[in-house]
């Protein structure tokens, strides 16, 4: 290292090489279903099975034993596990709406001293007061989006009534239900908190939220805090409020901290900052009707449509326009009037780069001036007289509230309906499909293919009974050689559909889909193979080959089983779907060999907590399963139950047809990908090159010395890094493997020689 001590001395420098080799996490399960009770529309990690039980409860039908011993499994493996549960309710459920809704702000202007209803002033403020909320059809929705629905107003008054699209031209602003999330009768769903710069000095208390204002009508206005209903505080298991001392998670506190850095000054009097709160039912207290809350967005940004900010990562100014940082937001979207936001002319900014208008949301606190404040600094901090403020209040409403953002939903939900699963999917895998925020390597169906075509059973009624038989379905399942898909598997195919777009979108991890359990149980405890009148390659084969015929896809796999298992809640054997027990063959392979291991045989294949299996294939019927890509599980009097087969689904043969280097690739691939992340932004130069490579061949090496590849070539210099690609900014690094393959079949050849036979001069 260099010298930079001039005297005799010792000197000591820090040098940063745990970037080397970032590695992969533990193994990450993502498992959804339904259940009993607990937060519904929102991933969360569950560490064991008794916090699962205590977050979700025990199943009380078919369709909740699904989830629970799907991830029940996987959570006696050493998987990190990720659950989802899916909102009960017909359609798309009781969490999401198939209309849309919105809030719509209302705005007063404040200029030369006194309140104007012309919005296009140069300087002055902008108060907005209680919105509306406004139930939308879809075609009304879309109109807002691309603003061909009514046309925005320069002026406006306080006794506007916001009940048609084409009266909203006279808001300020309008947030929208992107999400289609609804409120239901618990008044679980999503809510809105909007804040300004003015309350975020220390020394104020936390008091920007003092109410919950909800739903429980499905009318199509509502106009005014009156007209909302108000959440009582007895049914909040939170506090909304603190003062400056702080009350840890307090709603306004963490409002007032979602700012990554200070916006206090009147250098950002154009901003304001949202909370978009999802309020759901707790899942620590006793009580069933308190609510918790979770911030699933939070940002600052300005109302000016020119306003720029200086990028974190450097390089050009970044937008900093409330309706473009928003952009990427599942939530919500949001439309400004362009009169406020200045779309049409310059920014807010002087040329000392401070706003000249100011941004502000009414309450009955923004009209209290500070302990000690002159009415002249008041007038200055907030942009009008206080007098004017109360004024203003009580004209067009204060919003120091949460406010509801989806429609209201009074579904029935003791019934239980399934409702459409695959619309509910994917919204559910809608919310991981962030790959820094939710790193996941395993998805599960959890039998949610049987549990949507069975909900289509005549003797249920959209729900799911395993008791019931379904007359019919395997008979259109078993069809050979059909010319169109059986109505069955289209419907299976409809669940998996989103599974499979999502692993072909991220491309990080692999699907483990479902045979449909009635292929081979039916009814409550009647194998198929038990019947006397079937036959595995007719009610067997042709319906498990119908119903994967139209996946083909690497990225995904599927094991001909189902199993049987003790059920504590019933005191009974029960069958459940078997992706959960090849998930946590997965992550056991992981954590106690590599894994680009195969996943299956008598040293990672073998099953814990399974009493039975759906059928007990011998070789030839396993020939016949793994032909077309499907895993057999077999039994082995020694051995017991074991995972016998490890290809992925898909149909073209190549090294990708099996799922050890299927998963080897996912993970060399993800460990590359959290190790060149941090060369992002430095110097295009050989120097960077060469240290990539570095960092990335003990990677390789791993993989290697562990019997993962046989060898590797990593290339990253002049060859593949022309000048025209490093013109273009970027980096290209050629990775070329050579997977080991994994030794499924074993064929021993004996010979019977003459006593004479020379050995050395037969195998030579």
């Amino acid at each position: 290292m260099a010298r930079t001590i001039q005297s005799p001395g010792v000197q000591i420098q820090e040098i940063d090489l745990s970037l080397a080799n970032a590695g992969v996490p533990a193994t990450t399960v993502f498992v959804p279903g339904f259940a009993a009770k607990g937060p519904s529309s929102e991933p969360i990690t569950i560490t064991s099975l008794s916090e699962f039980e205590q977050v979700f409860g025990t199943p009380t039908n078919a369709a909740e034993r699904y989830f629970y011993h799907s991830a029940k499994a996987v959570l006696n493996s050493p998987a990190n596990v990720l659950v989802y549960r899916l909102p009960y309710g017909t359609g798309s459920g009781v969490d999401t709406s198939e209309e849309y809704s919105a809030l719509i702000y209302p705005v007063a202007g404040y200029s030369n001293g006194s309140v104007t209803n012309n919005l296009a002033f140069s300087a002055g403020s902008y108060f907005f007061g209680t919105p509306t909320h406004l139930k939308l059809t879809q075609s009304e929705y879309l109109s807002i989006l691309r603003g061909d629905g009514f046309e925005w107003s320069p002026t406006t008054d306080g006794t506007i009534s916001f009940n048609t699209v084409s009266s909203l031209g006279k808001a300020g602003m309008i947030i929208l239900n992107k999400s289609q999330s609804t409120v239901n009768t618990k008044f679980e769903g999503t809510y809105i908190g909007l804040i300004d710069n003015t309350n975020l000095n220390p020394a104020t208390p936390f008091n920007d939220v003092n109410k919950v204002y909800s739903l429980n009508s499905t009318t199509r206005v509502i106009s005014n805090n009156n007209d909302y209903t108000e959440i009582p505080q007895v049914r909040l298991n939170f506090t909304l409020s603190a003062d400056n001392a702080g009350l840890q998670g307090s709603v306004s506190e963490v409002l007032e901290n979602i700012p990554s850095f200070d916006i206090s000054s009147n250098e950002f009097d154009d901003t304001i900052t949202l909370g978009v709160f999802k309020l759901r039912q707790s899942v620590f207290s006793p009580d069933t009707i308190a609510l918790d809350y979770v911030l699933q967005e939070g940002r600052s940004a300005s109302l000016d449509a020119n306003r720029q900010i200086n990028s974190e990562a450097g390089g050009q100014p970044i937008s900093f326009f409330i309706e473009q940082v928003n952009s990427e937001s599942t939530n919500v979207a949001i439309a400004t009037n362009p009169y406020v936001s200045n779309k049409i002319g310059d920014t807010w900014l002087d040329l000392n780069g401070v706003p000249r208008k100011k941004a502000r949301f009414l309450s009955v606190g923004l009209a209290t001036p500070l302990d000690g404040e002159t009415a002249a600094n008041y007038t200055t901090r907030v942009g009008a007289p206080s007098a004017v403020v109360t004024s203003l209040n009580n004209s067009y409403g204060t919003t120091n509230a949460l406010y509801a953002l989806g429609d209201y939903d009074n579904q029935d939900l003791s019934t239980k309906a399934v409702g459409n699963i695959p619309a509910k999917l994917n919204t559910a895998l809608e919310k991981i499909n962030n790959v820094d925020l939710y790193p996941v390597n395993i998805t599960l169906e959890a039998g949610l293919g049987t549990v949507y075509v069975n909900s289509f059973n005549p003797s249920t009624d959209g729900y799911f009974d395993d008791t019931v038989p379904y007359d019919g379905l395997l008979q259109a399942l078993k069809v050979q050689n059909p010319s169109t898909l059986p109505v069955p598997a289209s419907r299976y195919n409809a669940v998996a559909a989103p599974f499979l777009n999502l692993t072909e979108n991220r491309k990080d991890h692999i699907f483990i889909a479902d045979a449909i359990t009635n292929i081979f149980v039916e009814g409550s405890n009647v194998k198929t193979l038990d019947l006397g009148t079937t036959t595995f390659s007719d009610d067997i084969y042709w319906p498990l080959k119908n119903q994967f015929s139209g996946i083909d896809s690497n990225y995904a796999c599927a094991f001909a089983n189902c199993v049987k298992v003790a059920d504590s809640a019933t005191n009974q054997q029960v069958w459940v779907p078997f992706s959960g027990f090849a998930a946590a063959a997965m992550a056991g392979t992981d954590v106690n060999f590599q894994p680009w291991y195969a996943p299956a045989g008598f040293s990672r294949g073998i099953l814990t907590g399974v009493t039975d299996i759906g059928i007990y294939p011998k070789q030839k019927q396993r020939d016949q399963l793994y032909k077309i890509n499907l895993n057999p599980v077999a039994f082995f009097p020694s051995e017991g139950f074991v995972i016998f087969g490890q290809k992925t689904l898909q149909k073209k043969p190549s090294a990708f047809d099996r799922i050890n280097v299927r998963r080897l690739f996912l993970n060399l691939e993800t460990a590359t990908r959290n190790t060149v992340k941090y060369f992002i932004f430095e110097p295009n130069t050989l120097f960077t090159r060469t240290q990539i490579i570095n960092s990335l061949t003990p990677i390789f090496d791993n993989a290697k010395n562990t019997q993962g590849i046989y060898d590797y070539l990593l290339i990253c210099d002049e060859r593949n890094n022309t000048p025209a690609v490093i013109d273009d900014n970027s980096v290209v690094i050629d990775v070329y493997i050579k997977p080991v393959r994994a030794a499924e079949y074993i064929l021993c050849n004996f010979y019977a020689t003459r006593t004479g036979t020379n050995f050395q001069e037969i195998v030579s």
